[in-house]
């Protein structure tokens, strides 16, 4: 197998961190049509996988066409004694190692338009020329989380931290800005019925961040310029049985994952309609696919279930809603 080659220019620069590992960018594939890279290490906590994640992430773009929501090329896998580290660790911090590492096309920024907006919105006023100009803000990617509304702590009535790394844009601020949420909606619907119904998997933790298009017509315009939705993430992602166990991994690791999602019955109207929305979107997409691609099963009983998924989230909305309360106001 070739391996995928690379080029730096200066050391890497640390752009993100997770559970998994650290994320390095500065990287570059000559090949064809030359493309930014991130390095993903496998040096987070413990338990976690990126080759699974590069399995999950490649079979993603491989068998998918989301026609809403971006999904990062997946390039190439590294393991600890792949010969490109000779090449690598020297632009990493000192006492960095060899381990596994995967390749993948770089989510690029949102705008600067888009950042001075954020921080115009809501950065202290005494931090925004810090944020604005600071390096590491520079690597802005914005979290949607459409299930979620902003509320402080009632222990901090002010916010005492800004950054604008993976920035957290509840669903009242993205609607104090006008911005696309019907559209968000819909797409993170159609991305959530494809990884269940196509990829088979549960979608465990994946997330869902606003960044700079990739050159496409349908990129979204706003108050915060040019910008696309991208789905990434999928070391947490573990394959779903098409019966009742399938259901109950996908209501788990919706509840279980951040507030991307809108939620069922809402508390207003706005909400309600968006859950509304996402719903009819997630079943439209997930019938058109049990019924081209029954994988050998039948395609009556996967249209069922594909409307029990959703029924199944419905009825944990309560307990799991307690959870995440109560986990939300002990941070």
């Amino acid at each position: 197998m070739r391996l995928l080659t690379l080029e730096t220019s200066g050391p890497l620069e640390r752009v993100g961190a997770g559970h998994c590992g650290s994320v390095w960018g500065n990287l570059t594939s000559p090949e064809a049509d030359p493309i930014p890279v991130v390095i993903k290490r496998e040096d987070g906590a413990p338990g976690r996988s990126l080759r699974n994640e590069f399995l999950v992430q490649s079979q993603v773009c491989s068998i998918t066409s989301l026609e809403q929501v971006l999904v990062p090329s997946c390039l190439d896998f590294m393991e600890n004694q792949d010969p490109r580290w000779c090449q690598i660790l020297p632009q990493l911090p000192d006492g960095s190692q060899g381990c596994n590492a995967m390749l993948s096309e770089k989510i690029q920024p949102v705008s600067i338009r888009a950042r001075r907006t954020l921080i115009e919105n809501y950065c202290p006023d005494e931090l925004r020329d810090h944020i604005l100009n600071s390096k590491e803000n520079r690597h802005c990617l914005v979290r949607v989380y459409l299930g979620r509304k902003r509320l402080l702590n009632p222990k901090q009535r002010q916010a005492r931290f800004f950054s604008l790394r993976n920035f957290p844009l509840h669903i009242n601020q993205a609607e104090e800005m006008a911005l696309p949420c019907e559209s968000y909606a819909k797409a993170m619907a159609e991305a959530l019925a494809t990884l269940h119904w196509k990829v088979r998997t549960d979608a465990a933790d994946v997330e869902f961040v606003l960044g700079s298009p990739r050159g496409d017509p349908e990129a979204n315009t706003s108050a915060l310029g040019e910008h696309s939705l991208w789905m990434l993430d999928f070391d947490c992602s573990r394959p779903i049985q098409a019966d009742d166990s399938g259901l109950t991994a996908i209501a788990k690791a919706f509840w279980g994952n951040d507030p991307y999602y809108p939620r069922p019955h809402g508390t207003n109207g706005r909400s309600q309609k968006l859950w509304d929305i996402f719903s009819a979107e997630y079943q439209r997409v997930g019938l058109e696919i049990v019924r081209a691609y029954p994988m050998g099963e039948n395609p009556e009983r996967l249209s069922n279930l594909v409307h029990a998924a959703i029924g199944r989230i419905e009825e944990t909305h309560s307990h799991s809603q307690s959870l995440a309360i109560a986990k939300y106001f002990t941070q």
